[in-house]
């Protein structure tokens, strides 16, 4: 029997665009070693282990031998690897553009991030309501509708396109706005009933608090 793979996810501090990467493998019962650095610690361990000085976290290394880097690229590798990427093309596809609509979502929350980080929370308060309103409210609309349709975004089970909706959602909920899913019912309950699988439960309840 083959030996089981061995993966190490090294990553910040926080919940950050990792937290994906964290949930698909608790989803898919996958073991890992999940190494936080510190932005100095990381710099000191990029040059020991000879990645290049623009190689940015996270990275995945799996049984020593081989490293992904960047969120969507190890996410991608869980999914294509454990069975979360669909059953067919069309659905490959739908998960593809999710994950695009939400890639323009993190890119559009650099504001908010960078008040965050120098704990300017008038300006944080400022640049989440403009984010709310303008960027993501109008996809969570979306959303919303398919989801009172259909119990999946994709297909009949769950996907990568689910679980990183789900954390982006409940990460906003935790770091920025706690009320604001009040809006979304069925996403609210879509949130929820993920977070209370019972393979999932024990790692949120266990997951220390985040301010991004």
């Amino acid at each position: 029997m083959a030996a089981p793979t061995k993966l190490e996810l090294i990553s910040l501090p926080g919940r950050g665009r990792a937290e994906t990467i964290r949930l698909l493998l608790v989803f898919t019962h996958r073991k890992f070693t999940d190494t936080r650095l510190t932005l100095a610690q990381w710099k000191a361990k990029r040059k020991m282990a000879g990645f290049n000085d623009d190689t940015k976290l996270p990275v995945m290394k799996i049984n020593e031998t081989r490293t992904i880097i960047g969120v969507i690229d190890i996410c991608r590798h869980i999914a294509l690897q454990y069975g979360l990427y669909g059953s067919s093309s069309g659905d490959q596809e739908k998960v593809d553009e999710v994950i695009q609509k939400l890639e323009e979502l993190n890119t559009a929350m650099n504001p908010i991030l960078r008040a965050t980080i120098t704990k300017n929370y008038d300006a944080r308060k400022e640049c989440w309501n403009v984010f709310k309103e303008e960027s993501l409210f109008p996809l969570l609309r979306k959303y919303e509708e398919l989801l009172g349709e259909q119990k999946f975004l994709t297909g009949n089970q769950y996907t990568w396109a689910d679980i990183a909706l789900v954390e982006f959602l409940t990460r906003c909920q935790q770091c920025y706005d706690s009320f604001y899913l009040a809006h979304f019912e069925k996403l609210r309950t879509f949130c929820q009933v993920f977070e209370s699988l019972p393979h999932i439960r024990p790692y949120i309840q266990g997951r220390s608090d985040s301010f991004f």
